[in-house]
């Protein structure tokens, strides 16, 4: 078995290297095409980390590292995500006390939660059968491919 902790802490820097790149590329990209970028980050990361754990231990992931590689990338980025959120607002609020207050008003509002929390479901459940899968059926093909194992 092998400890997983250094491949999620890359996990974390590539994720968090790929969202600033991705984000200056929303920002010259037109409204509608910049929200598209918000997975890409996560899955550059998770293709990284494969490679990674291929090439190290030349062979696919177990059941055991699958499982924990899936949850753990899955909350790596939506708890990252969340983490900066909270604080551009907190930044952004700090010569706007008004923003902090429109974002506690809209939290109480049932219909804002309930699209909030559709757009994560939207996003999370396919992201984490994407994961379960690349690092399953996927990873072994790759393995057998370049390492006969």
């Amino acid at each position: 078995m092998v400890s997983l902790t250094r491949y999620f802490f890359i996990f974390f820097i590539i994720c968090f290297v790929m969202t600033c790149i991705c984000g200056v590329l929303a920002a010259l990209l037109p409204q509608g095409v910049g929200g598209v970028l918000t997975v890409v980050p996560y899955l550059v990361a998770m293709v990284l980390i494969l490679f990674r754990f291929l090439k190290k231990n030349k062979r696919a992931p177990n059941q055991t590292e699958r499982k924990k590689f899936t949850l753990g990338f899955t909350l790596i980025f939506w708890f990252y995500n969340l983490a900066f959120l909270v604080l551009g607002v907190a930044i952004f609020s700090r010569n706007d006390p008004e923003i902090w207050q429109n974002l506690m008003l809209y939290l109480q509002n049932a219909q804002f939660i309930s699209i909030i929390v559709i757009m994560f479901l939207l996003m999370a459940i396919p992201l984490y059968l994407l994961t379960y899968w690349f690092y399953g059926p996927l990873a072994k093909r790759m393995a057998s491919q370049k390492f006969g194992a």
